[in-house]
């Protein structure tokens, strides 16, 4: 238990810096100075993964979010699924929601973008807010047993290993 508790704290940690830097680079911005700087590396480092459209994006102390309104719903939704998942499967659990629940999740993700790009049927903030909060919640019970295994695999091929060489 010790181990997968390890592992799940890093898992949150970092998904909790992720999520936290979307708010703050924002926040840097209206600082000025040094921090304005730090903000625009942010603006930067983000922008490989979103298109930052302006008039697509939540704004937080007067500023745009690093990252578009969907994205930010998916990173701020993953969070709360990274902070409830022990609560919800444990991290003894191994058993993963059934696949069809992300590939139905995926699929309304994908249909109100599509849809978009087609020109059939206009997204809008709430339309994209919710369906990055529903593949962002739901990620994290997929990801993080995943991850608990894949450790414990490692940690396992290790163990043997050293059980080898002392024999």
């Amino acid at each position: 238990m010790k181990f997968n508790l390890k592992i799940y704290i890093i898992f949150l940690a970092v998904t909790f810096l992720w999520t936290l830097s979307i708010y703050l680079i924002p926040a840097f911005e209206s600082f000025g100075g040094v921090w304005e700087r730090i903000a625009d590396y942010g603006y930067v480092m983000f922008a490989s993964t979103c298109h930052q459209i302006d008039d697509r994006s939540f704004f937080v102390f007067g500023n745009k979010m690093a990252v578009c309104s969907r994205c930010a719903s998916v990173y701020t939704a993953f969070l709360a699924g990274v902070v409830l998942y022990p609560f919800v499967k444990g991290l003894e659990n191994k058993k993963l929601p059934s696949i069809w629940i992300l590939i139905i999740f995926a699929l309304l993700l994908f249909a109100d973008a599509a849809l978009d790009v087609l020109r059939i049927l206009e997204n809008t903030f709430v339309s994209r807010a919710v369906t990055g909060s529903l593949i962002g919640f739901l990620l994290p019970f997929y990801l993080i047993p995943g991850s608990i295994n894949f450790a414990n695999e490692i940690y396992d091929k290790y163990q043997n290993k050293l059980n080898e060489k002392k024999r």
